[in-house]
């Protein structure tokens, strides 16, 4: 199955009114510049929401410096008080002392001195991160290499791909990558539109493939969609 060109102007009419505010979006660009807050981030994006991450993130920056040595020798009540508007505050405190002396340890804090590893093997040595998994990773080298190359896969992105029938109920993570890859056709697009695709198809499988109520009847995919609910 590929996406229709032709969609993607319902697609930016339906979906485009739930974008990012322009004031999180550039907040959101400037964290991405730097490989350890958007790790950071990433990692405060995990069971949860995108505003109680962008919250989370903000008490944090607001209460510390965002950065591994500062926040390896962190009180952990004290960042797990910063980290209370994003909920999982403790676990999450406890992950980023333990993220942040692990790049202090192994990186001497800067992570950018590994960022000119080929790609593959940047992913494996990201993943050596404590809290880092394979959509943590992607997330970072999506920055880096754009959407095209490394799509990032969360429980959203999951559920459209099972439900449309591109993978199935079992598929692994990479699997998934790969047919969602292959189904928007992002080879089309100019590079600087390609996010902009990825984010509307995101929003779609938020927003109209609900986890617990899927809106089948109005759904642009339905006529292509091999499992609807």
């Amino acid at each position: 199955m590929k996406l229709p060109l032709e969609l993607i102007p319902e697609m930016e009419r339906r979906y485009g009114k739930y974008w990012w505010p322009e004031d999180s979006e550039l907040n959101y660009q400037k964290i991405s510049k730097n490989p350890f807050t958007n790790i950071v981030f990433t990692v405060l994006s995990q069971n949860t929401s995108s505003n109680n991450t962008r919250r989370a993130y903000l008490s944090l920056a607001r209460s510390l410096s965002v950065d591994p040595f500062t926040l390896s020798r962190a009180d952990p009540k004290r960042l797990s008080d910063a980290l209370r508007p994003g909920g999982l505050q403790n676990v999450k405190a406890r992950r980023l002392i333990e993220l942040s002396k692990f790049v202090v340890k192994e990186f001497e804090g800067d992570l950018s001195k590994i960022l000119g590893m080929p790609k593959e093997k940047l992913r494996e040595r990201l993943k050596d991160l404590p809290g880092v998994g394979d959509k943590t990773a992607d997330v970072l080298l999506t920055s880096l290499y754009g959407h095209r190359e490394y799509l990032v896969v969360d429980t959203h992105m999951m559920r459209i791909a099972k439900r449309l029938g591109l993978v199935g109920e079992n598929a692994p993570y990479h699997e998934i990558q790969r047919a969602l890859k292959n189904c928007l056709p992002l080879e089309l697009l100019p590079e600087e539109k390609q996010e902009r695709l990825t984010g509307l198809f995101w929003l779609l499988a938020k927003y109209t493939c609900d986890a617990k109520r899927p809106k089948c009847l109005e759904c642009i995919l339905n006529k292509m969609c091999e499992k609807r609910i």
